[in-house]
């Protein structure tokens, strides 16, 4: 038992290590339920007073918070993070980071590194329409854990299956070369060539996923925050070449840019049903024989 899990990589550590969750979600957290619940219900009101607490510092001003708070965020949450895998893969710092990268050396092309700015409009675009229907949600008065976590899964299911389509309809041949091949300049990416696109492809492939179930599930500004939070660290963290953060590992992305007609969603239910990551599962079982 000990001599297979050295053998193992981290990869497979980390699904091991996730796997256990459930299990131990069953065995301690169950039979303490009641408990688990009061702790809740008091981390939540601890939670909304702080909430509130910020919002009477920055102001509640919803148009701000939307537009500017949201987009602020991400953009330093995006080139923050981007930067900092960006100096390990050129100055080969930290040294224990290089274990835990799952691609080929990268040559980087600085100039290919500019993104389009296309989210500012999109957003005040989209916060009018919401305020106009009158569904915003009361920004003081956050949402319950119950409805958070329904939401969120709703959030992960529209990504899915937007992100697919888009983006496997953008690798179409008569639409590919003027719009999504330029991201595929990088056939090893790294993590800032994430939003390296032509401003369409970016709006559709990357933005309207990710955005699209916040409005059909008339999300929290709370919720909002950290689905986007979650989004952009998920997206860096599949662009980025190395399985430090905790989410799956970048390897799907790494093969769908190396092969191009492979692994066109983010979490793979739907490239096993149209299969289209046959040739990726056939290189991780050869690559774990090897």
């Amino acid at each position: 038992m000990k001599r297979a899990w050295l053998t193992m990589n981290s990869s497979d550590k980390w699904g091991a290590l996730h796997g256990l969750v459930p299990l131990l979600f069953l065995c301690v957290v169950i039979p303490y339920w009641s408990h688990v619940e009061n702790g809740w219900g008091n981390l939540g009101l601890r939670m909304q007073s702080l909430w509130e607490r910020m919002l009477d510092t920055i102001g509640d001003d919803q148009f701000n918070l939307y537009v500017y708070g949201l987009n602020g965020w991400t953009f330093v949450l995006y080139w923050s993070i981007g930067l900092a895998f960006l100096l390990a893969e050129t100055c080969a710092r930290p040294k224990w980071l290089l274990r835990y990268k799952v691609q080929p050396k990268v040559i980087v092309d600085q100039k290919r590194l500019y993104s389009f700015f296309v989210m500012l409009p999109f957003s005040i675009v989209s916060h009018y329409i919401l305020e106009y229907q009158g569904t915003l949600p009361p920004i003081r008065e956050l949402p319950t854990f119950q409805r958070f976590l329904v939401v969120f899964f709703i959030l992960i299911s529209t990504q899915e299956v937007v992100g697919y389509y888009t983006h496997r309809l953008f690798h179409h041949r008569l639409i590919y070369k003027w719009t999504h091949k330029l991201h595929h300049q990088w056939t090893a990416p790294i993590a800032l060539s994430a939003y390296y696109n032509r401003p369409l492809d970016h709006l559709i492939v990357n933005l309207m996923p990710a955005t699209i179930g916040l409005p059909l599930t008339n999300a929290h500004f709370f919720t909002s925050w950290l689905w986007l939070t979650w989004a952009t660290l998920r997206t860096l963290s599949d662009h980025s070449g190395y399985h430090v953060l905790s989410f799956p590992s970048p390897r799907r992305r790494d093969f769908h840019h190396l092969k191009f007609t492979e692994c066109y969603g983010v979490w793979g239910p739907l490239d096993y049903l149209h299969g289209t990551e046959t040739l990726f599962r056939a290189s991780k079982s050869s690559s774990k024989t090897n």
